[in-house]
């Protein structure tokens, strides 16, 4: 049994839950997780001195570790925006890392430190409080600094930058720059470790990241580290956040197995590739073979040389939110050809029966719901995989990669009914949660919770009544869109949660039951 130490990125089901449900599709690998517990909530960072001593104590009997920098130093993704940790103090949690290599040589260890976000609107659950009444002038500032130290800003966005500065609290920048300051240092002595080979590989996501401003700034200091020490096939640098553990979980498993998978990309517009999502810094294009890459597998340009199918679902002019869909222009019809890519889809099973991923990434924060309706008519939920889009372009885009490459390692699970089961179970619960519930029970709940004066970031003593609306419109959903089916078993909603007790992040329990033959 090869044994993988996981520590998350926080406390959510997608980084504290995803990853350990992949690992309980495969044979022969265990991944353990401290427990719950002491993984923070929200802006209450995770317990960090027991979760450095819960690794020191299990190094010894571990193959491999796969380590979020961000939870070891500052406590979870929130930690990293709002910390008032010095360098000392990072660098002495940082050395802990060296310790683990001392306790055990032998152990491979797999980090992620993510290029902290700069958020570009005025709200602060998940920032600084003064995020509130500056945020999006930080990051209009910030974005105009890094511009104008390139040379490539005009007369009037000087004077914008110029203007920003006044208008921000001197205490206020000096904070935000202050911890920006030591978060580069923790970046970099990331880059450090892989130069001392005290990580085997450093993954850095870029959360939230846009072409200017100090996530571009950081990555611009990390490859100039890369680039001095010649770290390029061991540093990846790419947008993302929390599909990094699925990504990453997915890279281990196939070094375990000796499995290098071939994927066969295609899309639904010839210009889906080229466009840049919403919340990234890149075309989709790249930004898929880096996921790809970092989760192990590599891009095959014809599916005769395929281990497997990634089809996605992408918009040929710009991503919209979710929220947006219902105003698509004809131009964004226009220049996509989803019903070429389902019959595809329906096509490559037929001839291939390989593994199937789809992902929805049209639109951000929720499927596109024509598409998932197209696929639902063509019985395509059937016969994949792996499916999603939630979030970002690249939370979708990992989690499935990864998913799809785990069920082509096992030839989708055939003769296996228990993984099958924990791989169906996981597909439809993320049809359930992207499709159902983030493009349609959430809107309506918004709606709901502006009716009823529920704060949606702060359900609390509204939990019940939030339980219930989504409970119940959830319910209706699958019966009405799925049949109460699917992958030839009864779908039961078993719970709706709600991670740091945010409707945004609602959580979904299912479970999958065998038709009952009369």
């Amino acid at each position: 049994m090869t044994k993988i130490l996981y520590v998350p990125l926080d406390d959510r089901d997608c980084n504290y839950e995803f990853p350990y449900l992949l690992s309980l599709m495969t044979e022969d690998i265990e991944l353990l997780r401290p427990p719950y517990e002491w993984m923070g909530f929200l802006k209450r960072p995770a317990d960090i001195d027991k979760i450095w001593n819960w690794l020191y104590v299990n190094a010894g009997s571990a193959d491999y570790a796969i380590l979020s920098v961000d939870t070891l130093v500052y406590g979870n993704i929130i930690g990293s925006r709002i910390h008032r940790f010095g360098i000392d103090k990072c660098t002495d949690r940082l050395s802990g890392f060296r310790k683990l290599k001392k306790i055990n040589p032998s152990l491979h260890i797999h980090a992620f430190n993510l290029a902290a976000r700069v958020a570009a609107y005025d709200d602060s659950h998940e920032d600084p409080d003064y995020w509130e009444n500056y945020g999006k002038k930080i990051w209009k500032y910030t974005y105009l600094a890094d511009k104008s130290g390139q040379g490539k800003t005009n007369e009037a966005e000087n004077k914008e930058l110029q203007l920003l500065k006044s208008e921000i609290p001197a205490e206020i920048l000096d904070d935000f720059l202050s911890r920006r300051k030591t978060d580069r240092f923790v970046n970099l002595s990331s880059v450090e470790m892989v130069k001392d080979s005290t990580f085997d590989t450093l993954t850095v996501p870029k959360d939230d990241t846009a072409e200017y401003g100090y996530a571009a700034m950081d990555q611009g200091a990390i490859s100039d580290k890369v680039k001095e020490y010649s770290l390029y096939n061991r540093v990846y640098v790419y947008p993302g956040a929390d599909e990094a553990g699925s990504v990453l979980f997915s890279r281990v498993f196939c070094q375990i197995n000796k499995y290098r998978p071939t994927l066969y990309v295609r899309y639904s517009s010839i210009n889906g590739p080229h466009v840049i999502p919403r919340y990234e810094d890149r075309p989709l294009g790249e930004s898929i073979k880096w996921q790809i890459t970092s989760a192990g597998g590599i891009i095959t340009e014809t599916p005769t040389d395929s281990d497997c199918m990634l089809a996605v679902n992408a918009s040929g002019t710009e991503q919209l939110e979710s929220s947006e869909q219902d105003s698509r222009d004809i131009a964004f019809k226009n220049n996509t050809n989803s019903e070429e890519l389902l019959r595809y889809v329906e096509y490559y099973n037929d001839v291939y029966q390989k593994a199937i991923g789809i992902c929805d990434v049209t639109t951000s924060n929720g499927c596109d719901n024509e598409f998932m309706e197209n696929a639902r008519c063509h019985g395509i939920f059937d016969i994949i995989s792996a499916a999603g889009g939630w979030n970002t372009a690249e939370n979708t885009n990992g989690v499935v990669i990864a998913h799809t490459i785990i069920a082509s390692y096992y030839n989708c699970f055939k003769g296996n009914e228990s993984k099958a089961l924990m791989s169906d179970t996981f597909l439809v619960r993320a049809i359930t949660a992207d499709w159902l519930c983030q493009a349609n029970v959430l809107p309506e709940f918004y709606l709901y919770s502006q009716e009823k004066g529920i704060n949606p970031y702060f359900l609390k003593d509204h939990m019940t009544e939030a339980r219930t609306f989504f409970e119940s419109h959830l319910s209706r959903l699958i019966s009405d869109k799925l049949g109460g089916m699917c992958k030839g078993r009864n779908i039961t909603l078993d719970k709706v949660r709600f991670n740091w007790d945010g409707a945004f992040y609602f959580a979904i329990d299912l479970s999958l039951v065998q038709r009952s033959s009369i």
